[in-house]
């Protein structure tokens, strides 16, 4: 999600990039990484179950991904048209945090109650709606075309990151639908599931900023360019 400008401008990208960066070591150890917490979570949900309360280590971890993410996008996307990935990421991470989950004396309850009594104002409101849409049509449409055609790795990350949230609000859904017939087991399963895949969410938006455009020929160093046999 990280726009260079000599991205944007038309200059050629490296020959390495076009294919969404699946056959690196790194991307295939962390989805292994991933499945591998996942199913552990499934065999031991009350053990997991522990970092996974409201306030708790997981979701505390969740917001600080999305807050570092919203601020290295505010640095690194400048401009009306870009603001508006800073600002979702920003009000994500708001939002992954309940000021009820902290003592009512508590700083962070003093700082999520007051943020939470600015965003429910109108005028606040239409301005974000504003920024986010407008952000959306002038910059994310056309860049999320252009990041499929060059098949950027960050789109790949991106995506994979919002699967996460889907399955997790799934998880929401089903458990919200049938708490009643579910055992406690179950119930705790389906909650640690679903707040480790919102982590996962977290994670994958923090490291899709960090990854951004692929690195353009222009900004190689030497030693990063192919070097061309002697023909003697």
């Amino acid at each position: 999600m990280s726009y260079q400008k000599d991205v944007e401008t038309g200059v050629a990208l490296s020959p390495n990039t076009g294919k969404f960066g699946t056959d690196h070591f790194a991307f295939r150890a962390t989805i292994v990484l991933a499945a591998a917490i996942l199913c552990g979570i499934s065999l031991w949900p009350m053990q997991a179950a522990v970092f996974n309360q409201e306030g708790g280590l997981i979701e505390t971890g969740s917001a600080v991904a999305l807050l570092v993410a919203g601020l290295v996008a505010l640095i690194r996307h400048r401009g009306i048209s870009r603001l508006y990935i800073g600002v979702v990421l920003l009000l994500l991470a708001e939002r992954e945090l309940e000021a009820d989950s902290y003592a009512v004396d508590s700083v962070p309850y003093v700082v999520l109650h007051s943020l939470d009594a600015l965003l429910d104002m109108t005028v606040v409101r239409v301005v974000l709606a504003v920024i986010v849409l407008g952000g959306l049509v002038l910059h994310g449409v056309p860049n999320a075309w252009r990041a499929l055609k060059e098949r950027a790795p960050f789109l790949l990350v991106f995506f994979l990151a919002g699967m996460c949230a889907v399955i997790a609000q799934g998880l929401e859904e089903v458990s919200s639908a049938i708490g009643a017939d579910m055992t406690a087991v179950m119930a705790t399963r389906l909650f640690a599931l679903e707040e480790t895949l919102e982590m996962f969410f977290s994670i994958g938006i923090l490291a899709a900023v960090l990854i951004g455009w692929p690195k353009a020929k222009a900004d190689e160093t030497p030693n990063d360019q192919f070097i061309q046999p002697d023909p003697s």
